[in-house]
């Protein structure tokens, strides 16, 4: 038997053993056409997977990204799904089976999922090497609506950031012969499609908010509906395992949703989940696929165009998709030392739960001077800090961050810490205690003022604070993941 030949025997055989292994022993019946045609919340616009769709029928094989939250990680009822059987991988299976391509290897999905990393989040991690990220990537599925916690506005935002990222060129990826072919006659730019096609993809909602019974229609357990306009306007489709399911409007209804999809969990879905969400995934590409291989009444578009932003302005969107900030990865102890750090005091990193590293202090009073070196400001444009930090509805307290304006000394350390009379270009308190009963990786924005072009010794000293809370809390984590400095 050919290499090739016996990949996809061995794919198909996985196939029907997973399935046949779990569907013996649930309750769980098999997907109606009905409910598949409920989950594709949107279709989107197929230029964007014409590259796909030409692999299939040339048996070229798909390199596929998965990133999102601790759904996708394979968290289930304090246990982790193993990652063959996470739907990333499930989804890969199915493809090989359907479309059997020229490598022995077959399609790709590599799972990228880190617990409790929200769609803002993602864009902390991605901002300044997503073309480095994404390179030779065919399919980017964005896993984040449950994670979502930020007011509409602001998630229609995140979303749309997050979805260009995978989506539009970045001028940093670009030569400068393309650049000038990329810009007009009157100077404007004209940003490209990077050849990624994106999926956004609800793999489950939160079951401690009350359960979406079709009343009102729209549910709040998760960010679907903010991100639907956002892939409505930019041909992105999204593909729903909860509204394939639901609504759940009976009690009995929502005894069987709780039953076979969570079982004990109150958010992540059971391995069934996992089964049926690859199962989603897989048909839309494959519906989609035969779609445009049989459809006859007139050519269909093989290039996508991307459309300009609707929920932030291009400026925004610019510096997200071309700048390189400055970063500081306070989950790394290393990077901390090496900038010469001279004070911090009830500051550490460490992983307060098992694999989610951080920079932690426990108590009032805690604190840390983080320098920047005048060649790193002198890289700055716009004077914003992004803090990526957790926030949790228990034992969490105030955070206060200031930037001040320091000079480089002789010895190469950035001078000021201690001067009263320094500078301030920036503060802000943020709390670290939230409502809502999850814990998730947020970012706070801080606005500054950058020192002058001309002064070339200028440096930053990023003071970080634990402040006391009023009235006074007897607990006051506060969990720092980085910084990126624009």
């Amino acid at each position: 038997m050919a290499s090739r030949d016996l990949h996809t025997f061995l794919a198909c055989c996985t196939i029907v053993l997973i399935l046949e292994s779990v569907l013996k022993t649930s309750a769980v019946t098999p997907l109606t056409d009905f409910m598949f045609s409920k989950s594709v919340t949107n279709h989107g616009d197929l230029a964007m997977y014409s590259r796909i769709f030409d692999k299939f029928n040339d048996k070229r094989c798909l390199k596929i990204t998965a990133i999102g939250g601790s759904v996708t990680e394979g968290h289930w009822n304090h246990t982790r799904i193993p990652v063959n059987l996470r739907w990333p991988g499930l989804l890969a299976a199915l493809l090989n089976a359907r479309f059997p391509c020229n490598d022995p290897v077959g399609h790709v999905a590599q799972n990228q999922a880190r617990g409790a990393t929200p769609t803002s989040a993602w864009i902390e991690i991605l901002t300044g090497q997503q073309e480095v990220q994404f390179q030779g990537v065919d399919l980017v599925l964005l896993e984040t609506a449950v994670n979502q916690g930020a007011e509409r506005e602001q998630a229609q935002i995140d979303a749309e950031i997050l979805m260009s990222m995978v989506t539009k060129q970045s001028r940093r990826s670009m030569t400068k012969s393309q650049l000038e072919q990329a810009t007009t006659s009157d100077g404007q730019f004209i940003r490209g499609f990077t050849g990624t096609a994106a999926m956004w993809v609800v793999a489950s909602t939160r079951r401690y908010i009350p359960v979406w019974t079709g009343v009102p229609y729209e549910r709040i357990s998760d960010a679907m509906y903010a991100q639907l306009p956002v892939a409505q306007h930019h041909g992105v489709p999204i593909i729903s395992a909860i509204d394939a399911l639901g609504p759940f409007p009976t009690s009995e209804l929502q005894a069987w949703f709780n039953q076979t999809w969570y079982e004990g969990d109150p958010i992540h879905p059971n391995q069934r989940g996992h089964i049926l969400i690859a199962d989603l995934v897989f048909h839309y590409l494959k519906t989609a696929y035969e779609h445009t291989r049989l459809f006859q009444w007139h050519a269909l578009p093989k290039d996508y165009i991307p459309r300009e932003p609707m929920f932030l302005s291009q400026d925004i969107l610019n510096m997200f998709l071309d700048q390189t900030p400055i970063k500081i990865n306070l989950a790394n102890m290393n990077d901390i030392l090496r900038r010469n750090v001279t004070r911090c005091s009830g500051w550490w990193t460490y992983a307060d739960v098992p694999e989610k590293i951080g920079f932690i202090a426990n108590n009032v009073g805690a604190s840390c001077v983080v320098p920047l070196k005048s060649d790193e400001v002198s890289r700055l444009s716009v004077g914003m800090a992004h803090v990526l930090m957790y926030k949790s509805y228990e034992n969490m307290g105030m955070f206060k961050m200031a930037i001040m304006k320091g000079q480089m000394g002789v010895n190469g350390v950035c001078e000021g810490a201690d001067d009263p009379n320094v500078q301030v270009l920036g503060s802000m308190i943020v709390d670290s205690l939230w409502k809502s009963k999850a814990s998730l990786a947020e970012v706070s924005i801080l606005h500054f003022q950058l020192p002058t072009a001309s002064d070339k010794s200028a440096c930053l000293l990023v003071h970080l604070d634990v402040v006391e809370s009023k009235p006074a809390r007897l607990k006051n984590k506060v969990k720092l993941l980085g910084i990126s400095f624009f």
